[in-house]
């Protein structure tokens, strides 16, 4: 039987995720660095994060509608 995704537990849900990560051979991250990567040369990481909260907190405000 399928479950939608609102039917599944959170539990059921993570395992999942694990699942496909494993599969496709993603890692966890172990330093911001990186997610960083050579994004660009001539950005600072902080003003790089920065740039990704002011974004999630649009789209937690509505903002992006």
């Amino acid at each position: 039987m399928n479950q939608t995704l609102l039917e599944k537990t959170v539990e059921e849900r993570h395992a999942e995720l694990r699942e496909m990560a494993r599969k496709q051979g993603v890692k966890p991250i172990r330093r911001i660095e990186d997610l960083y990567g050579d994004f660009a040369d001539d950005v600072d990481i902080d003003e790089f994060l920065e740039m990704i909260r002011e974004i999630r907190n649009q789209d937690k405000n509505g903002a992006a509608e």
